[in-house]
């Protein structure tokens, strides 16, 4: 017994002794290795935690087949190519801000695509309807902009004299013609040599350069760039006298329509970062018809309405005066009609004797029931609708106390006030212009708003959001600066903020142009020198003046 145990133990041990000696081929680790089979991707680490365990009373829930992969991924490769507008990796890479490269397993997605929060991050308990995740795009980080980007604080430098401010406008009226003419030489250089637009241009840029790759959008880009510095221009003007110039912002009308076009007819090829800058021409639009129709109404429209206001108060007062002593005079006696005095019981005709002593019956019932008998209901006065009723009260009371009668406002809705040409063109501009301001911020505020610039323009989105300056600081920061303090334009109402629309459209443009790269004034095409003023040359001759 002994010796069977003791040969079992040796050789037991020599297998194993065999067993760790024993070293596997590459062939043949390869083989074990493909009865295991493919493996599957492991699990992203962003993963909810498991969920709960299942309470006795809970139902069962039926399993959740798993679909295959392969169909998961073209799913989503089939919603990603209707996300929206095709991009241009020119236009949709920031500077500042890299957003980490996605697994390899998940298919790229165009940087238009407006992400979405699955809301429901818990996990569904036993006998719960999962919801359905696969209609939901996910989103990808926020970006930290205002961790990593603070704009430098310059010291305050205050109002600056009058002349500072006719320089300025005097430089940047320069730079926009600058501008203007390279966006529309360049422009007209990208047409089809056969295109009856076409004209090439003197140096065309290396064909390898970034004018050359981006020419259109350089186009125009140079085009909203000479916008910004026109209406800067025109806005230190006004800013410096307090004042508004309606005759010069309307020598920009004809350029400002002609860049916005050139945006929009690019509308369904161009990302949601330049549809940023269309809206940026809009909500400087709108700020100038703000600007206009504020001004007007506070110089021209408020004094001139509270004089003839003024009169025709007063001659309200006095028609309604007078109507209410003509309702006041006593109505003449009239006299007694025979019905009116003759006995209760006479009807016009001979008493009737009912007793030996002559004496007329009378009929006692009938007196009682006249007696009796409820007075007739009184009738609520008549409301006038000459007038609204809120200007009843403007009207004087009546001598017992009360207001306005019918008659009394009858006759002041009769009043006028001559009203001459002058003030009548001025009063149809204003309240167009306050169609036309809210037409403007309406289109703006669709491409343009707060998240889209922390998305597309985070340094710029930083500089607002981290800044000390206020609403009342216009003339602090300098347009070309690209480090300080920026200021999100208030409302257009207040015919204030042109000068921050123009300070946030200056920033994005030189955020934007970094990606691509665009030199502003460096990269003009130069005007030549000036000869007869042909067809094509007049165009927009307003804004050049």
């Amino acid at each position: 017994m002994l010796s069977q145990s003791s040969s079992s133990s040796s050789s037991s041990s020599t297998s194993l002794q065999k067993m760790k000696k024993r070293r596997w081929s590459r062939e043949q680790l390869l083989k074990n290795l493909e009865i295991l089979g493919p493996l599957a991707a492991p699990l992203p680490p962003d993963l909810p935690p498991s969920p709960p365990a299942s309470r006795s009373n809970s139902p069962s829930a039926p399993p959740i087949k798993r679909k295959h992969e392969s169909s998961q991924e073209h799913d989503v490769v089939k919603r990603s190519r209707t996300n929206g507008l095709p991009e241009k990796p020119s236009s949709h890479h920031h500077h500042h801000y890299h957003p980490p490269p996605p697994p390899p397993s998940q298919p790229l997605r165009s940087s238009n695509a407006v992400p979405s929060f699955n809301l429901r991050s818990e996990p569904s308990e036993d006998g719960e309807v999962r919801e359905d995740t696969t209609a939901v795009t996910p989103r990808g980080p926020a970006p930290a902009v205002l961790s990593t980007t603070v704009p430098v604080r310059r010291p305050r430098r205050g109002r600056p004299a009058l002349t500072s401010f006719d320089e300025m406008h005097d430089i940047y009226h320069k730079y926009g013609r600058m501008l203007k003419y390279s966006g529309d030489a360049r422009f007209w250089s990208t047409y089809p040599a056969t295109h009856k637009e076409y004209r090439p241009l003197a140096n065309p840029p290396p064909p390898n350069s970034p004018y050359h790759k981006h020419g259109g959008l350089i186009a125009r880009l140079e085009l909203v760039d000479a916008l910004v510095c026109f209406t800067y221009s025109l806005w230190s003007k006004d800013f410096s006298r307090k004042s508004c110039f309606r005759e010069t912002w309307a020598t920009i009308e004809a350029f400002l329509g002609w860049c916005k076009n050139k945006w929009i007819a690019e509308l369904d090829t161009i990302g949601d970062r330049e549809k940023a800058l269309l809206g940026l021409i809009w909500m400087i639009e709108g700020f100038i018809h703000g600007r206009k129709f504020f001004f007007s109404a506070k110089t021209v429209i408020e004094p001139e309405m509270d004089r003839i206001w003024a009169k025709m108060k007063s001659e309200m007062m006095i028609l309604s005066s007078n109507a209410e002593k003509a309702d006041g005079q006593p109505t003449p006696p009239m006299l007694p009609s025979p019905a009116s005095i003759a006995p209760v019981n006479s009807a016009n005709s001979t008493p009737i004797n009912n007793s030996a002593s002559g004496t007329p019956s009378v009929n006692i019932s009938s007196g009682i029931n006249l007696v009796n008998s409820p007075a007739p209901s009184r009738s609520a006065p008549p409301i006038s609708t000459a007038l609204p009723q809120y200007m009843h009260g403007l009207l004087p009371q009546t001598a017992k106390g009360q207001t306005a009668s019918y008659n009394m406002v009858e006759a002041a809705a009769k009043a006028t006030a001559p009203i001459n040409p002058a003030l009548a063109f001025n009063v149809k501009e204003l309240s167009g212009g306050v169609m036309a301001a809210g037409y403007c911020m309406e289109y703006a505020q669709r491409t343009l708003t707060l998240p889209i610039l922390a998305r597309h323009y985070p340094t710029t989105f930083a500089r607002m959001m981290s800044s000390s300056l206020t609403a009342h600081e216009e003339h602090e920061p300098d347009i070309e600066d690209e480090e300080g303090e920026l200021f999100w334009p208030g409302q257009c109402v207040t015919g204030e903020g042109l000068g921050w629309v123009c300070l946030m459209g200056k920033a994005m443009i030189k955020e934007f142009g970094r990606d691509i790269g665009y030199l502003g004034l460096a990269g003009v095409v130069p005007k030549p020198a000036p000869g007869p003023i042909t067809g094509d040359s007049s165009r927009h001759a307003s804004v050049l003046r």
